[in-house]
């Protein structure tokens, strides 16, 4: 393996000495002095110049010296060394005079490789001139571990070892002895502190190669030769005729499921001219689609379009699912969703309804007046309704103890004395959209059955992308 350094035993360390830093000592007269903290085992010119270069100096207390007393390997917290974590990173753009800019710029992906797991052993010893001092420097550490106190090293977010935690796990009250005779050693109180740590190898950065931009011909193929004129321009227009049309084209040729708010793209392959029928390949990468846009994608502010087949475009904007790069997560324009379709009853006029029901499972007791259940099955949809001693479910008969029938698919509604059916699947062949009160959800009746309103497979000319 190649020389490699990053610091990073060095930075638990200066984590720990800012956790002992900023603390201070009140004097008899109520003065306020702030502990200086240093490291406690200096190289020997540090110390020569700490002691003035002379023997007769006598250190100088309060203080607080920190140093690493213990680093093992810990197996316990051993994981698949052989883990490889990826991760997609793109930069803000950047100006000619070296300002940010609200667009993506370049793009990066960066293989971090399992750390190692380590405990590292702190401590830190109190040197003090008197019982009082110790005291109040003790009761203001102290407190802080209850149980632990968390030590971040570095704010890159894609660390995955920066965040740990400081345990404090034994405490030495003095270094002293009874009796202590002629001698005046200053007094130290030694704390001893544990940290679970990784130790993280070098990670691989790659840079993305980006297609900004695909030019081709869809006019003719066949050669052909410049135009040198106006008058030379109309003149191949008019010799296209027909042959010059819109073209619409998706990269990569993609299909787009919508479902739960978010969008994937899949794949339908065509093998000898008819539609393969295996299963659709859900597993994508959106930045492979998105790498081949000529804009810049914005989270929150790039849309995406989707044409419905009454030729309305539904709106959303769309980000990245941080978990999920196969997946994009769809916020939509509520002003492009299509609007509810009003159904009109002897009691109301309304484009939503109550519940989605199975009415051989649900028992309506004592509905309200207005109420509205679109049902998935059907109700005494027998030959023997209407019959002389047919008698259909109880729970769904009318206040009169007389029976209705209901086909599957259809909406009934309670006027107070009787169930009516207020849209019959049946003999509806018309668009219908409703929302249903509950959940907030829009349905939409098309082709003799009911479906989300703007959920499903969108074909390649039915979506696109607004960077």
């Amino acid at each position: 393996m190649d020389f490699f350094y990053d610091g990073q035993i060095r930075r638990y360390l200066t984590q720990f000495m800012r956790a002992m830093s900023n603390f201070a000592y009140q004097d008899n007269s109520g003065n306020l002095t702030r502990i200086p903290v240093m490291y406690g085992d200096p190289n020997r010119q540090a110390a020569s110049l700490l002691k003035k270069n002379t023997e007769n100096t006598i250190p100088s207390a309060p203080f607080i010296a920190c140093y690493i007393k213990g680093l093992d390997y810990e197996q316990s917290r051993l994981q698949d060394p052989t883990f490889v974590s990826k991760v997609h990173i793109r930069d803000r753009a950047v100006d000619s005079n070296g300002n940010l800019l609200n667009t993506q710029g370049s793009g990066y992906t960066v293989e971090r490789i399992m750390p190692s797991p380590y405990k590292l052993t702190f401590a830190a010893d109190i040197w003090t001139s008197s019982t009082e001092q110790k005291l109040q420097i003790l009761e203001q550490l102290m407190v802080l571990f209850n149980p632990s106190l968390e030590l971040q090293t570095t704010d890159n977010y894609i660390d995955w070892t920066s965040l740990t935690v400081l345990y404090l796990k034994s405490t030495t009250w003095t270094n002293r002895q009874v009796p202590q005779g002629t001698n005046q050693d200053i007094d130290i109180a030694n704390l001893t502190f544990e940290t679970p740590i990784w130790i993280t190898p070098p990670a691989k950065v790659k840079k993305l190669g980006i297609i900004t931009k695909i030019i081709s011909n869809i006019f003719s193929d066949e050669p052909g030769s410049i135009a040198t004129s106006y008058s030379d321009l109309d003149a191949i227009y008019s010799s296209l005729g027909d042959e010059l049309s819109t073209v619409v084209v998706t990269p990569g040729n993609f299909e787009l499921l919508v479902l739960d708010n978010t969008a994937s793209l899949v794949t339908n392959q065509i093998v000898s001219g008819a539609n393969d029928t295996s299963p659709p390949n859900n597993s994508a990468n959106w930045y492979s689609l998105l790498d081949l846009y000529p804009g810049q994608f914005r989270a929150h502010l790039s849309q995406i379009r989707l044409t419905t087949p009454a030729g309305s475009e539904i709106v959303a904007t769309i980000s990245l699912d941080p978990n999920n790069d196969s997946k994009m997560l769809l916020n939509f324009n509520a002003d492009t969703i299509p609007g509810n379709t009003i159904i009109t009853s002897t009691v109301d006029s309304r484009g939503t309804i109550d519940a989605i029901i199975n009415p051989e499972t649900f028992n309506p007791a004592n509905p309200r007046t207005g109420v509205r259940y679109l049902i998935l099955e059907g109700i005494n949809e027998v030959p023997e309704f209407g019959q002389p001693g047919y008698s259909g479910p109880v729970a769904w008969k009318n206040s009169d103890t007389t029976d209705f029938q209901a086909a599957a698919n259809s909406i009934i509604q309670w006027d107070g004395s009787k169930w009516n059916v207020i849209f019959n699947s049946q003999t509806t062949t018309s668009v219908y959209y409703i929302t249903n009160s509950y959940t907030g959800i829009q349905y939409v009746w098309e082709n003799g059955e009911w479906s989300k309103s703007f959920e499903g497979i969108y074909g390649p000319e039915q979506w696109s992308l607004v960077l």
